[in-house]
């Protein structure tokens, strides 16, 4: 459905910015009232898959729109998110980023499932993996 809406093939009335390499559009089953998707108007099903110039075209029309959001909506921050592959519950395979809009104090708990890790790993753990990471 997001290629069609790129291609004009499926009606995107809900558009709010697009530049030459990304499209953003308000989502139909916002968390808050302005929360949008911005896209890559080249079909890339996640992270693995959009090539550099497609991820920092998809990244600066994610600034353009939450700083169109703070404008127009009056809001003073925004959360990003993005579901990138089968084992991070992506649903739509089209990658696209989530920009929320956000109020101080609203009643949106973003953290709470920060609080529900009740330990951190020991020190050595994360730099084994760190190291592990870094290796090719």
């Amino acid at each position: 459905m997001f290629c069609g809406m790129v291609s004009g093939s499926v009606p995107s009335p809900h558009w709010i910015a697009r530049s030459d390499r990304a499209f953003a559009f308000l989502d139909i089953r916002p968390i808050r009232v302005g929360h949008a998707l911005v896209i890559p108007r080249h079909h890339a099903t996640d992270l693995s898959d959009v090539t550099p110039d497609d991820w920092i075209a998809v990244s600066r029309l994610v600034r353009d729109v939450a700083a169109r959001l703070r404008r127009k909506l009056g809001t003073d921050g925004e959360n990003l998110m993005v579901a990138s592959g089968p084992g991070s519950e992506q649903s739509v395979f089209h990658l696209h980023v989530h920009v929320i809009p956000r109020k101080r104090d609203d009643d949106l708990r973003w953290n709470d499932w920060w609080q529900t890790k009740t330990s951190s790993p020991a020190a050595s753990e994360l730099a084994a993996l760190a190291r592990k990471v870094r290796e090719d």
